[in-house]
């Protein structure tokens, strides 16, 4: 940003600064804006008063985000805005494409993205193939059930429904060759028989895509970032375990019919140990991080459907018929996510993320059961033993007691997320012992020596308080960097000093000044 841009927008920050201490109510300590602007022009964010005794009160953002994009010359996603305004006139702010406010697992962290690109290797790269590679489905079959349930829906309806008629040979063929990835036979089989169903729904209620719609259009892509806490989502899977890759997103998961609302049918020609090639899942918006399966194929699909209206599970209204296949969703109740105060289900072999509140004496014995389990997050005074997690798969530890011992879990094989808040110092010196950690938070927690977190060459994104990072002399090479507490924006200024900015993403800028300029 050179001097004119500064002084440019220095002035939209005065004159913003201005509106929020002309609002604001009596016994005012702070007026705070954290807020974003994109480059569609949509924003977010949040924006108070911190009061005397404590407590916040609502501030309505002044006009001027907008503005500031435009003056900032921003080019990628969205551009930071945190501004503070103190009842003496004084105001600060920083402007940053590289540092945003998180929004989970806590609201009051800054998170500086170093290297935007350095993101985590996912669990799928490391998963073996399905154990069967064949396709479940069957393209002549696939037929002859798709042909059985066309005629089944014209009877309900006493005509036939329009399909759009199959593209010819050479044009499906050359869609094919040209097409980046693979369709399963089944699939490929029935755009001869029809070129997707023209918005009608026939899959689950989703309309089916056009051959070329499905090989050429990218209908569902997401690009994870460090802003998307990666490290967290990749604890998931789906169910059943091992049928899906443990990807955030893949080019492998072709989706060929859609929800109309963001979500998608997609053929998976990828799957993990468990599934197989072609099986169907659902994807899309409300599917991430975690995909759900549907079927082993599209010809199980089909035939799930004429099942379906044979048994005389559907109704029809106003020529629209909807089948009643029990499709899964992600509004399902989930067998694979447990929350409570304990104690522990004795059966928790489906069970992969547990969350316990309110915890006093946790036995964690029966979680020695849980072949899945990869998250684990405890609230509470404790104290707990925690040597049982070394039995299971755990890449995800959250502890919010009173104290901790990590010793207890040294060794940890998979563990690769460890945030700690803790009232008594916590010893940091296990953390050496695990071999796969790479997100580490500290913030909420009392630690005795700051100084070990030097020592984790493979640590990727760290978060500590402004004290935490004070007393940290050398920081490890890391790709994304997390502010936590209530921080003053020239403490935020000092910290992101110290680190080197990508040089696409940019670094920062701080401003301060004084509302009335000629004060």
């Amino acid at each position: 940003m050179d001097d004119q841009q500064k002084t440019s927008v220095e002035r939209v920050l005065r004159t913003m600064a201005a509106r929020i201490e002309a609002a604001a109510p009596e016994g005012w300590r702070r007026g705070r804006l954290c807020t974003y602007r994109g480059t569609s022009g949509s924003g977010g964010g949040n924006s108070f008063y911190e009061m005397a005794d404590g407590h916040k009160q609502e501030c309505v953002a002044p006009q001027g985000a907008k503005e500031l994009y435009a003056l900032s010359g921003a080019s990628t996603d969205h551009l930071t805005i945190e501004l503070t305004v103190e009842p003496s006139g004084r105001f600060e702010a920083v402007l940053s494409q590289a540092i945003t406010r998180k929004t989970y697992p806590e609201q009051d962290q800054l998170l500086y993205v170093l290297r935007p690109d350095h993101l985590p290797v996912q669990p799928g790269a490391e998963q073996d193939g399905p154990s069967d590679p064949t396709p479940a489905g069957d393209p002549e079959e696939a037929v002859r059930l798709f042909r059985q349930y066309l005629q089944k829906r014209a009877d309900i309806h006493g005509e036939e429904e329009f399909l759009p008629p199959p593209l010819d040979p050479v044009q499906r063929a050359a869609l094919l060759d040209d097409f980046q990835g693979e369709l399963p036979p089944d699939l490929v089989a029935l755009y001869g028989e029809a070129d997707g169903d023209d918005e009608i729904g026939l899959f689950h209620g989703h309309p089916w895509f056009g051959l070329e719609s499905t090989t050429t259009h990218i209908h569902h892509h997401y690009e994870w970032k460090w802003t998307d806490n990666p490290l967290w989502a990749m604890a998931g899977e789906a169910e059943p375990p091992e049928t899906i890759r443990r990807w955030l997103n893949s080019p492998n998961w072709i989706p060929f019919a859609t929800s109309t609302g963001g979500d998608y049918l997609a053929v998976d020609m990828d799957p993990g140990p468990a599934g197989r090639p072609g099986q169907v899942i659902r994807v899309g918006r409300n599917y991430r991080p975690q995909p759900v399966y549907v079927a082993d194929s599209v010809t199980t699909m089909l035939r799930q459907h004429v099942t379906a209206l044979d048994r005389g599970d559907y109704w029809e209204e106003d020529g629209y018929l909807d089948v009643d296949v029990k499709i899964p969703s992600y509004l399902d109740d989930s067998k694979t996510f447990w929350r409570g105060e304990g104690p522990i289900p004795k059966k928790p072999h489906r069970i992969h993320t547990l969350v316990v509140d309110k915890v006093k004496s946790l036995d964690l014995e029966a979680v020695r059961r849980a072949p899945h389990m990869r998250a684990v997050m405890l609230f509470g005074k404790g104290p707990v033993d925690l040597r049982p997690l070394l039995d299971i798969p755990l890449e995800v530890l959250h502890l919010h007691l009173d104290a901790v011992d990590l010793q207890q879990i040294a060794g940890h094989p998979t563990l690769r997320v460890v945030q700690l808040s803790t009232r008594r110092p916590v010893d940091l010196s296990a953390l050496r012992t695990f071999p796969r950690l790479e997100g580490l938070e500290l913030s909420g927690a009392v630690v005795q020596d700051v100084g070990t977190i030097a020592d984790l060459s493979g640590l990727l994104s760290l978060t500590l308080s402004y004290e935490q990072w004070q007393q940290l002399d050398k920081v490890p090479l890391l790709a994304a960097a997390g502010l936590g507490g209530d921080t003053t924006l020239s403490q935020v200024n000092e910290w992101a000093a110290r680190f080197e900015p990508d040089e696409l993403l940019g670094g920062y800028e701080h401003f301060e000044g004084q509302v009335h300029s000629g004060d």
